[in-house]
């Protein structure tokens, strides 16, 4: 009887661990569960929270660019703002009437001033292999030349708003005075005249220079004087116009 007695005693006691002892497993899988629910309802626990808000990446990138980049009596205002899949932040502004392209890093603390299509580049950089490079950087195409009332068309795109456009403009008006009606002279300033041309000649950036069709160059010459700058313009017109007139010309003739 003894021996039963103290058998149901264990037993009581066996019973009452039993009880009070909780499952690790258990508690494990409630936690689980409960953050899984949670994540459904909540977005992912919040993550998608965590990026920073496009408005606040445009304001930013707005006071960055009109108190650093631009000249004063210019002001970029928001055109358009959002996030992308890729990581980044796109912030269209407009300065005047031209509307520009910009990225800005996932944490805000990076800013591509404009956005390059590789694909598009690349096929384009196929398409002009047969092109060369000759004096001034400039670009010589197959493409016959352009003409207006049968003189050759020189065309400019730029943005006042541009430092590189301001320092080649006033070199190329120079270099186009001294030809006076022998070519024609379409100066596009913040203007989205000639649009044809510039799309076909351009990469979207000033400023762009294109002559007669025949010669192009993204860029300024500043990395050269004025100077050297404005012989290889002269060089190249005076190619369109068969040498004339003969006194601009003449140095050129002089050198070959």
């Amino acid at each position: 009887m003894e021996k039963t007695q103290e058998e149901n005693i264990k037993q009581e006691e066996n019973k009452k661990q039993k009880k009070h002892h909780i499952d690790p497993w258990m508690i494990t899988s409630v936690v689980l569960f409960v953050l899984i629910i949670g994540s459904i309802f909540t977005d992912g626990f919040g993550i998608k929270n965590l990026l920073k808000s496009p408005d606040k990446i445009a304001q930013k990138t707005l006071e960055f660019i009109n108190q650093n980049m631009l000249a004063e009596g210019y002001t970029a205002s928001l055109v358009e703002s959002r996030y992308l899949n890729n990581g980044l932040y796109e912030v269209k502004f407009q300065v005047e009437d031209q509307e520009f392209d910009s990225y800005v890093s996932g944490d805000g603390k990076m800013l591509f001033l404009q956005g390059i299509n590789m694909e598009e580049v690349t096929a384009e950089n196929e398409d002009q292999s047969d092109e060369t490079t000759v004096t001034g950087g400039f670009t010589e195409t197959e493409d016959e030349i352009c003409t207006e009332n049968g003189k050759p068309i020189v065309y400019f795109f730029g943005s006042s708003s541009c430092p590189h456009c301001q320092w080649e403009e006033p070199v190329l008006k120079e270099v186009v005075s001294k030809f006076g009606d022998k070519i024609v002279f379409h100066k596009n300033i913040d203007s989205s005249d000639d649009q044809e041309i510039f799309d076909k000649y351009s990469t979207g950036g000033v400023p762009t220079i294109v002559l007669g069709c025949k010669y192009y160059r993204v860029g300024s010459g500043e990395n050269d004087t004025k100077e050297v700058e404005s012989q290889a313009l002269t060089d190249l017109i005076c190619d369109l116009t068969e040498d004339q007139p003969s006194d601009v010309c003449q140095v050129k003739a002089e050198q070959e």
